[in-house]
């Protein structure tokens, strides 16, 4: 199916093909993508993303914005993965990883007029921040090493985010300065201190808002920006458990995942 020599289109095509089936479960997680379907541009890379979703019928409901190496990157997430904080239990995929986080979410729908001329400063008053569980699962084989333009191909191994309530009015310094610490079952796993990682965050909001400009994508009331993990990429425990998040002074979130696989 994947063996003759690919046009760029056909090569978004395909790697969007398989990417889709691998989430619908109907092929095994490769090493990585074929070679003649692997992306040679983070535009390519880019357009895989959305070929994907399209593939699935999902639509945006947020975005992951961070860094890759050299590439910063805006990747939309779907609303099949995007979902409010549930008292029900999780169920993961085996191999699942957990990323504590500070998120925007938006207060108002916004048009490509309003992005044109949007600046970083002017989030405060478009956005409310919020508490963001990002569970990580990847769709390359468990222990493979992608490239980055494989890994952009693929959201960043997002799997699937849960969202918290608003923490209250900010300003940059409350995202730039946060503080966090994640438990599992009571038990101190992570904990973050001083600036955010992700710093310079501007770049990544820039890189957001150009990247809605160049697919056509007007930014829709309640989606949501999350800006990187502040305690790191963890494993979620193969048992479960339930995860609690501190926004130290802002709030906190908890979820329940199951045990893993079943």
């Amino acid at each position: 199916m994947f063996d003759a020599p690919q046009t760029r289109d056909a090569r978004i095509a395909g790697a969007a093909a398989l990417l889709a089936d691998i989430r619908r479960g109907r092929r095994e997680k490769p090493e990585g993508l074929p070679p003649e379907l692997r992306p040679i541009d983070q535009a390519e890379a880019e357009a895989v993303q959305v070929a994907t979703y399209a593939a699935l019928g999902w639509s945006i409901a947020g975005w992951k914005v961070g860094r890759a190496n050299a590439h910063v990157f805006a990747a939309p997430l779907p609303d099949a993965a995007v979902a409010p904080v549930s008292d029900k239990p999780l169920r993961l995929p085996l191999h699942s990883g957990m990323e504590l986080e500070v998120a925007l979410r938006l207060t108002r729908a916004l048009t490509a007029a309003d992005l044109a001329t949007l600046t970083p400063a002017a989030m405060p008053d478009i956005a409310e921040m919020v508490m963001l569980f990002e569970l990580v699962e990847t769709r390359y084989a468990p222990g493979a090493k992608p490239s980055d333009l494989e890994k952009i191909a693929d959201v960043v191994s997002n799997g699937s985010c849960v969202v918290g309530s608003s923490v209250g009015a900010w300003t940059w310094p409350d995202v730039e300065n946060a503080a966090m610490r994640l438990t599992v079952d009571g038990i101190e796993v992570a904990k973050h201190e001083g600036t955010h990682r992700a710093m310079p965050i501007a770049q990544l909001v820039e890189a957001w808002r150009d990247r809605c400009l160049a697919i056509g994508h007007e930014p829709r009331l309640g989606e949501v920006i999350t800006l990187g993990s502040l305690t790191g990429l963890l494993p979620v425990p193969a048992a479960g458990g339930v995860l609690h998040g501190e926004f130290v002074g802002r709030g906190t979130l908890t979820i329940t995942v199951g045990p893993l696989g079943a």
